[in-house]
Formats: structure tokens, C-alpha cells, sequence
């Protein structure tokens, strides 16, 4: 019975003594054996795929100078899943980048991301704001710096009304094109929009291990992402830098054509903008500011304004075509011409030019002339030789948003205002004014298809796109819009009366080297402010074979006259010969 009892006991005891040795050899196991697995177990918390963005392709003037480009910056990003206090943490991270913690949660409300994306919280980070952030990373876990991307452009204001810029990307561009997340940016205005699908390159990806806190501790995978292709313009900055300064501080447009391309060399539009401060950051009172100016749109291609006398060219044009008169018909005019008991003035009254030929009054720029013309030659014909001509279509110029004229109708006034035709409507149209409104780059491709003689082609910026292995993936070639054949006379009684602006001696200064010049002003009375009037002058030289066209606009102009632009257009020439 003893003996038993005594195995039992010692049967016990020999459990116990297996029970302790199991539980020591397992935790031998784990802590020597695999202590480093189960290290890492509790110290890694997810493999995590990360978007590489690329870097965007440059922007190039024709010789190779770079106006536009990526340069390495610094971004401030959070991941919610690994933030630990919300609210201390982004108190603390508010005193330094400047961005308050109610802020940065809208910014990751907005985001609409799950819990373990990252959320950029803002971009071009100061070298004083990332070192803060990287020494108290302890404290801010899930709150990181990550390298990234920032749009640099070198010469500011100059050129951004057809460069453009970039931004963050809206909850649209996410909609219809896939390729974008909340983080990234895109070409909001501009070539940086035209050509945002060349510009922007491809993303790439890398799958990581990421710590309790969110951090990077090991790389499993990387696929590189591949840059954006380099767009080559047919713009050269130093000409855009020259006429940048003919405008000046006026609030105006300037444009250089090469008329046998229609290839941009330089446009302008002022007041401006420099686009790194919308990259970087703007102001309030600084956006508001340029806002009020207008400062966004191009008025070379996006705003409408009465052409004044250059539209006397049409007119012209419509009679001679229509053999409503020869190259020597003689039209005697008077100070002034009554229609409906209004009188209508020449811009010479008191004053009279007498009798004209076509050429002459156009060199005189006679507006009775121009009303008989244009009274004899009808709205309906006007009309129409403004459509055959595309004079206020679409020009198909490669920048976003692009508006089309107005050459009115009949038809036009009745669906607009509901009102009949009259004969003054008619005469105001055949010098540019009333209901006749064009945008600056619609005359100067009018006037490219003059200078090159009935052939208008589609003005353009862009030369070639090159890849980031230097390959050629696509070239432009001129792309014809309009091909008219005019009689026999016409161009040359029209050149004939724009070589005789160019010769008055209010104007000849404009002839650079003796050069012949073909030029026509143009005065756009507007009435709605203290100087209610707009000039133009648009040119091309020489005569025979131009190879360089340039129009100059301003807007409420403080110039005497339009003949006062000649010094500008000579300036704007200099630049070609």
C-alpha cells in the first residue's frame, strides 16, 4: 500500500518535473532559437506597396533652355494608421509647418484615403521644418518626410501666360484618368496642361516593410518609375524676354510668328504671374490680387476684343473677290457718311481724305471709304468671306481653353438680341467696331494667311516631344487650316495698302534696315472706361516672302494713337533682322 502510494507521488512529481522541462525547452525555443524571427514579428506591422512618383519631362524654348522642370524637394506626409495621439501629435507638427491641426485633419478628411495611404500635408518643406520632423520622429510616429518632386520655373513671370503651371490634383482629374491619386499634381493651365500626358511620365512601385510607427526598414521590391518626355518649343526666350519689356507694365499682348511655319516665337500677355508662387505657395491677399487682374487668363487666345481697322483688310478683301471694285475704283469720300440720320465720322473730321483707291484709303486707313465699301459689299458677304477665311474660328493653337471670335450675321443679331440688321450695323462692321470682336492670335493668323499669301496654318508652340532616352516620339509639321486662292489683284492691292501705312511718316520708323514692311493700325473705340479706346498694329516684313509677323495690343491704351506702337513694332522686328 505504501509502495503505491509512493508511486503516485513519484508519478506526479515526474510530471511536473516533464511539465517544466517542456515549458523551459519551448521557451529556450522561442528565445534563442527564434528570438530574432519573433523580434522582428513585433517589430514590423505591414508590407506596404508605395507609388514612385516620376519626374515630370522639362519644357524647352527651341535652342535648348530650359523653362520649365523638376527639382528634388522635401514633403511632409502622415499615415493615420500609425499615428498613435492625433491630437498631440499634430499640435506638435502644426508649430512647425504652419499649417494648423484642425487643417491637417481636413487635409486627410479630404484625402478620403484609407487608414493606410499616405497623405501628403504639404509640399516644399523647408530644410529647418524637415530636420524637426526627423529628430522628433519618436514623437510623431506615422508623421514623416518623404523626398518628392517641385515644378521650379527659372524665369518666373516670363512666359507664364502659355507655359501655365502645375497643382494638386482635383477629385475630377482622379475620376476620369485613373493614373492619378490624391497626392499628386497636374497641369492646370497652359503648355504644362496641353501637354500634361507627355509631360507627366510613368509611376513606378516598391513594396517595404514598415515599423510599428510607419517607417521603412527594408525594401522587398522596386520598380523605378520612369521620367516624363522633354517638350521642345518653337518659343526663343530671349525674343519672349524682349517682348515681355515692349509691353511692359500695360496691360496688353504681343506676339512674334514665323509666317511661313505660323511657328510661335513669343507671346505675351500682361498683367501676368509668376508660377512658382502657385507651386510653392500664394497668399490669400497675393491670389485674390492677381485675380482681379485677370492675371490667369491669356488674352492672347481667351479674351475678345473689337479688331478697329485691321479688320479693314477683310473688307477689303470681300469687295475685291467680289468684284464689287477693282484695284481702280475711285471713291470719293467726305468728313462723314449719313445712314438713318446718323452721321458717321471719318477719324480725320473735320477733315476729309477726297477721292481713294482701294490701296490708298487703306494706307489712309479712311473710314467713309471703308463705310461706302462696306455698304456697297453688303453684311451677308462680309459674312461669309469671314467664314471662308476662318477669320473668327477656333485657330487650333495647342493651348487649353481658347475662345472664337464674332463676325456677325444677320442671323447672329436675330438669335442675340433678337433685333434686325440695319445699315449701320453694317458700316461699324466694316471697320472693326460694333458687334465684330476678335481674339489677338485670330488677327495675327489673319494676317499670317496674308502675309503668306492665301495659305493660313495652324499657329503652334510646340517643336518635338523627346523621350528620357533622347528618342524622337513625336515631331510637329505645319498643318494647314485654310487654303485660298485669291484673284489675280487682290494681295496685291492689299499689300500695296499695307506697304503705304508703313511709309506714312508717322510710321516709317517701323521699317528696320529699309526694309519693306507690310503693317496695318488699329483704334477700337470701347467707351466703358476713361480711355476708352484699344490699339493694335499688326505687321509682317519683308512684302515679298515675310519671315517674321508681330501684332501688339493694348488694352484702355494711354498711347496717343496706334501709330505711337511703331517704335514698339520696330523693336519687336529687331529681334528677326
Amino acid at each position: 500500500m505504501a509502495k503505491q502510494k509512493f508511486d503516485k507521488v513519484y508519478f506526479l512529481y515526474f510530471l511536473i518535473l516533464v511539465f517544466f522541462l517542456t515549458i523551459s525547452l519551448r521557451s529556450y525555443f522561442l528565445t534563442v532559437i527564434q528570438g530574432n524571427y519573433y523580434y522582428e514579428l513585433s517589430t514590423y506591422r505591414s508590407v506596404r506597396i508605395m507609388e514612385i512618383q516620376p519626374m515630370r519631362g522639362r519644357i524647352l524654348d527651341r535652342n535648348g533652355v530650359v523653362l520649365a522642370e523638376d527639382i528634388p524637394s522635401y514633403s511632409v506626409a502622415v499615415i493615420i494608421d500609425f499615428v498613435k495621439n492625433p491630437d498631440v501629435e499634430f499640435t506638435l507638427l502644426s508649430k512647425v509647418i504652419s499649417i494648423s491641426k484642425d487643417q491637417i485633419k481636413e487635409k486627410i478628411k479630404k484625402a478620403n484615403l484609407p487608414s493606410y495611404e499616405e497623405v501628403v500635408i504639404k509640399r516644399n518643406i523647408s530644410d529647418k521644418e524637415r530636420v524637426f520632423i526627423e529628430e522628433n520622429s519618436d514623437s510623431l510616429p506615422g508623421i514623416f518626410v518623404k523626398t518628392d518632386f517641385i515644378r521650379y520655373y527659372p524665369f518666373k513671370e516670363i512666359g507664364a501666360a502659355f507655359i501655365g503651371y502645375v497643382g494638386p490634383v482635383t477629385l475630377d482629374d482622379i475620376k476620369t484618368d485613373n493614373y492619378y491619386g490624391v497626392n499628386d499634381v497636374v497641369g492646370k493651365q497652359g503648355l504644362e496642361l496641353q501637354y500634361e500626358k507627355y509631360l507627366r511620365g510613368v509611376k513606378g512601385k516598391k513594396e517595404v516593410i514598415v515599423d510599428a510607427s510607419g517607417r521603412i526598414t527594408k525594401v522587398i521590391f522596386e520598380q523605378p518609375s520612369i521620367p516624363g518626355n522633354d517638350i521642345y518649343l518653337t518659343i526663343d526666350i530671349k525674343v519672349q524676354e524682349n517682348l515681355e519689356k515692349i509691353v511692359g507694365d500695360r496691360t496688353g499682348v504681343a506676339i512674334a510668328i514665323d509666317p511661313k511655319t505660323a511657328s510661335i516665337i513669343a507671346i505675351v500677355s500682361h498683367p501676368t504671374f509668376d508660377p512658382n508662387l502657385l507651386v510653392k505657395g500664394i497668399s490669400d491677399k497675393e491670389y485674390n490680387d492677381l485675380l482681379s487682374k485677370n492675371a490667369f487668363i491669356n488674352r492672347a487666345v481667351q479674351s475678345r476684343f473689337p479688331p478697329g481697322s485691321t479688320f479693314k483688310s477683310l473688307t477689303l478683301i470681300t469687295a475685291l473677290e467680289n468684284n464689287v471694285i477693282t484695284e481702280n475704283t475711285v471713291i470719293n469720300c467726305g468728313p462723314y457718311l449719313t445712314i438713318g440720320g446718323r452721321n458717321f465720322k471719318d477719324w480725320i473730321y473735320p477733315s476729309a481724305f477726297g477721292k481713294q483707291t482701294a490701296s490708298i484709303a487703306l494706307a489712309n486707313s479712311s473710314d467713309v471709304f471703308f463705310y461706302k465699301l462696306g455698304l456697297l459689299t453688303g453684311v451677308d458677304r462680309l459674312s461669309e468671306m469671314g467664314k471662308t477665311l476662318q477669320i473668327s474660328e477656333l485657330t487650333g493653337i495647342d493651348l487649353p481653353f481658347e475662345v472664337k471670335g464674332i463676325i456677325p450675321s444677320k442671323e447672329w443679331k436675330k438669335e442675340a438680341f433678337n433685333e434686325e440688321w440695319y445699315l449701320g450695323d453694317t458700316a461699324n462692321m466694316s471697320i472693326g467696331q460694333g458687334y465684330v470682336s476678335l481674339t489677338p492670335i485670330e488677327v495675327a493668323s489673319f494676317y499670317q494667311l496674308i502675309a503668306n499669301n492665301g495659305i493660313g496654318l495652324v499657329p503652334h508652340f510646340i517643336s518635338k516631344v523627346v523621350s528620357p532616352n533622347s528618342k524622337i516620339i513625336f515631331e510637329y509639321t505645319p498643318k494647314i487650316r485654310v487654303e485660298y486662292k485669291f484673284k489675280e489683284n487682290t494681295l496685291k492691292v492689299l499689300k500695296d495698302g499695307l506697304e503705304g501705312v508703313a511709309n506714312k511718316p508717322s510710321m516709317s520708323i517701323i521699317k528696320v534696315n529699309g526694309m519693306s514692311v507690310c503693317a496695318k493700325t488699329g483704334t477700337a473705340e470701347v467707351g466703358d472706361k476713361e480711355e476708352n479706346v484699344h490699339h493694335w498694329l499688326v505687321a509682317f516684313a519683308p512684302r515679298d516672302n515675310p519671315s517674321a509677323l508681330g501684332l501688339l495690343f493694348f488694352e484702355y491704351s494711354k498711347f496717343p494713337y496706334s501709330s505711337s506702337l511703331a517704335p514698339l513694332m520696330r523693336d519687336l522686328l529687331k529681334n528677326f533682322f
